[in-house]
């Protein structure tokens, strides 16, 4: 998988924060700066949240309304990428997205057959689209939530010459002793590597667990292929039942029967979707432990959040610089949710594809395999964030109809 053009897309845009981790898949140890700064992104990103606060406090009486929510938005973001930036650094992540790329990736099944083939350059294809598509957004609403501030900045000392102009940041924050104003380039700078990993974090990570529903979604459809189009008897079998008295006179009796070698076959094949299943549910399982806690945080934001970005787009000399984030932002509500509401729509139809396998063609130990397997498959695979909260289309209408009530 390594060597797929998407993935070395995202070694390159994500090696660095440490979403992907390359020290895991290469013997050659990452530079001592991307080290320190996957290391310490937690703990500055909280100084930020800290000198927001701060700066919020100081300047409570003289900020205007729309200047008191992009205060709390950024807030609220700077949040966000305190408690994501604690995951690149978690072993059972770096555990997670090796098993995704070392055994769960269909790459490793597509030897098993067509089918197994043709899904895979299916799901490469669709992953290819969307690591593409989220890095173009990402870097465009990071280029143009700083380019505003910097081009009011311009046109009002170098065009306009506005007299008494206060300079705008993309984000404030201060501190005892620090004044933003008074370290203007710095700051202005500072502040671009503090949204790049705003995105990286807010997008990369999403981008790796795409990734991963994308593969899960392949495999679910695969093991539904597989039930589908489960083998039927080869030979049929003619029951003489004419001399029972129950059936005096009757024609004899044909019936589709396994053989001995097939039933054998037949309980390789039940056995393989079992294990099929069960790589699909324990992956599942592992992703809520990793992504739970985020994706409840998430919700937590995105009640808050989706408002505010609709209330500083209601400035109409803002789009330009919340339109891309709103994007993101709503994007990345809708797509979570929806893609986590496929994810659990085809496994639902699992149970519907077992009905297929021809049980009553078996013998009497495949048929209780069968009857197992059924069983197992009658629960709807989803992922709840922190347990509570089930991902999906429901949770996000709910959302949705919050934040445009509040609006």
């Amino acid at each position: 998988p390594l060597s797929l053009n998407y993935i070395k897309t995202v070694v390159t845009f994500l090696g660095p924060s440490g979403a992907w981790p390359s020290n895991i898949f290469s013997d050659k140890l990452q530079p001592l700066v991307i080290r320190v700064h996957r290391q310490t992104l937690p703990y500055h990103t909280m100084l930020i949240v800290i000198g927001g606060l701060h700066y919020l406090s100081d300047n409570l009486q003289g900020l205007s309304f729309l200047d008191m929510g992009h205060m709390i938005l950024t807030t609220f973001l700077a949040m966000v990428t305190a408690v994501r930036s604690v995951v690149p650094n978690l072993k059972v992540y770096a555990a997670l997205v090796t098993k995704l790329a070392r055994e769960i990736h269909l790459m490793h099944f597509a030897h098993k057959g067509p089918y197994y083939e043709e899904m895979n350059k299916t799901v490469d294809k669709v992953s290819y689209i969307y690591t593409k598509f989220i890095v173009v957004v990402m870097y465009l609403a990071m280029l143009m939530f700083n380019f505003a501030p910097m081009y009011n900045n311009a046109k009002n000392v170098l065009i306009t010459k506005t007299e008494n102009y206060t300079f705008e940041f993309a984000l404030y924050y201060s501190y005892p002793g620090f004044k933003p104003l008074n370290y203007f380039p710095t700051t202005t700078l500072y502040n671009f590597y503090l949204s790049y990993n705003c995105g990286i974090m807010l997008c990369g990570l999403d981008l790796i667990l795409f990734l991963m529903i994308f593969q899960l979604i392949g495999h679910v459809y695969i093991l539904r292929h597989n039930l589908e189009n489960f083998p039927s008897p080869k030979y049929k079998q003619v029951l003489n039942i004419g001399d029972l008295p129950r059936y005096k006179n009757k024609e004899n009796c044909i019936v589709e029967m396994f053989d001995a070698k097939e039933n054998e076959e037949v309980r390789v094949r039940l056995a393989d979707c079992i294990e099929h299943h069960k790589i699909i549910i324990r992956f599942t399982d592992e992703i809520s432990i990793v992504f739970g806690p985020i994706l409840a945080f998430n919700y937590m934001f995105h009640m808050v959040g989706c408002c505010l970005l609709l209330l500083e787009c209601s400035a109409g000399n803002q789009v330009v610089r919340y339109g891309p984030l709103t994007t993101v932002v709503f994007g990345q509500l809708i797509q979570i949710s929806v893609m986590f509401e496929i994810l659990g729509a085809e496994t639902e139809k699992l149970k519907d594809s077992a009905y297929f396998v021809p049980w009553e063609c078996m013998n009497i130990s495949n048929q209780r395999t069968a009857q197992i397997m059924l069983h197992k498959m009658q629960d709807k695979i989803s992922i709840k964030a922190l347990g509570l909260a089930a991902v999906g289309v429901n949770t996000m209408m709910g959302i949705l109809k919050t934040t445009f009530s509040y609006y």
